[in-house]
């Protein structure tokens, strides 16, 4: 299928709209703006909250970009700025009137720009349901959050192999589970940093996990293997959850946590972080997380569930986080070095008789000296719970700390 076919098969714009706010019933900004036709920009409710939406429109020209198109995006992003709305786009492919040559660029770079200004403001979101290259590709990957169709493609280049799958927030199958994807992500966040999340009156507890029943949505699932990220529910409250997996923290695993956690910053939503992880791969990436989780100031809370060693203990769980309050679950363990190695150094002199009896003794040390209830009465430990006491303890602090107030240092921005 060429380029143009490709995007004329798409849902027209004024359909995705449709589908997209309360009741189908949105306005038309600008609907008579010269040759700005092949992008519809709308304000409308999501969930009663108020949106704006653009969506490139397939019947015009293809939706192809130009400059007066980019002009009318600017003003969009600018009106958002000032009314504290989030933004959902809607990119269907990266055609473009290149016959406008610098004066397309020029216009484009205004409209990147605003929508980088706008970054943290308010949330963003794409949705990208075809080809989308180039300096659409750019503008795409600005939001928050990127919603990507299965046979859609997000990259600078269109004679690229990668599809830029791993930028996917979410894969989904078609546009309605486009539109879905997005509904649901917006029930998480508040309309601006300025504005509190949404929070759910009827909160049904879940029997296996402290979350609420049914309220996790996974997120970045095609990249980073040694963590999953969420939005979720407690007690009705919106918040982050990093669930390290007992794996080695590589480079990408690090880098989609610092996404995650600085998105849930950026809009003050709470981070449960579940450590469960002995070491770090990347240099790079381990000195991105940690600066991630230390200038946030958003509520944190960490629950070692499994093993904290070293320096992940220390960013994840540690003062060098900054955590709020650190839980751990009954039979964590928590040790300077890898568990093993610290009882072999401890107990060398003792190490006698079978590989069978030497295991045992490393095992017993690591149960009892390492245990989190030994961190606890260390006061590196706030709190030690069970699977049961998890989630009401977990309500209490979230409930205690939610009044947090933390500014950070005078300065333009970290330089880590």
């Amino acid at each position: 299928m060429s380029v143009d076919n490709k995007v004329k098969s798409q849902i027209p714009a004024d359909k995705l709209l449709t589908m997209l706010f309360d009741d189908g019933v949105y306005t038309e900004l600008t609907p008579v703006a010269n040759d700005a036709l092949s992008v519809v920009t709308a304000c409308g409710k999501i969930q009663g909250q108020n949106v704006y939406a653009f969506a490139q429109n397939a019947d015009c020209t293809g939706g192809a970009m130009t400059a007066t198109v980019a002009q009318k995006l600017t003003k969009l992003y600018a009106m958002a700025l000032k009314t504290g709305y989030p933004v959902v786009a809607f990119y269907l492919g990266s055609r473009a009137q290149i016959a406008q040559g610098n004066m397309l660029l020029d216009a484009l770079g205004d409209l990147v720009a605003s929508a980088s200004r706008l970054s943290g403001v308010v949330p963003q979101i794409s949705v990208v349901l075809g080809d989308v290259v180039s300096s659409t590709a750019i503008l795409a990957n600005c939001a928050d959050f990127v919603v990507m169709s299965e046979n859609a493609k997000l990259s600078m280049s269109a004679d690229s192999e990668c599809k830029g799958i791993s930028k996917a927030s979410l894969l989904v199958a078609d546009a309605g589970e486009a539109v879905d994807a997005v509904v649901n992500l917006l029930s998480f966040l508040p309309a601006n940093n300025l504005s509190q999340a949404p929070v759910v009156s009827q909160a049904v507890p879940c029997a296996d996990t402290y979350l609420d029943k049914d309220s996790e949505l996974v997120l970045f699932e095609k990249t980073g293997e040694g963590a999953v990220v969420s939005f979720a529910r407690v007690a009705g409250k919106a918040v982050g959850v990093v669930k390290t997996l007992g794996k080695t923290l590589d480079c990408k695993t690090c880098k989609k946590i610092a996404k995650f956690v600085s998105v849930c910053d950026a809009f003050s939503i709470p981070v449960i972080t579940e450590v469960n992880a002995e070491e770090f791969e990347c240099l790079t990436g381990a000195t991105a997380l940690l600066s991630a989780y230390t200038e946030a100031t958003t509520l944190k809370l960490s629950v070692v569930t499994g093993k904290a060693t070293g320096p992940v203990y220390m960013t994840l769980a540690g003062k060098a986080g900054r955590m709020d309050a650190v839980l751990a679950l009954e039979g964590a363990v928590v040790s300077p070095i890898k568990p093993e190695a610290a009882a072999y150094l401890a107990l060398s002199d003792e190490l006698t008789g079978t590989v069978a009896e030497q295991d045992a003794k490393i095992a017993q040390y690591v149960a009892t000296e390492l245990s989190a209830e030994n961190a606890a009465k260390a006061g590196y430990i706030d709190d030690v719970a069970t699977t049961d006491t998890l989630r009401n303890k977990l309500i209490n602090y979230l409930d205690i700390l939610s009044s947090k107030r933390e500014s950070s240092l005078p300065k333009k921005h970290s330089t880590i």
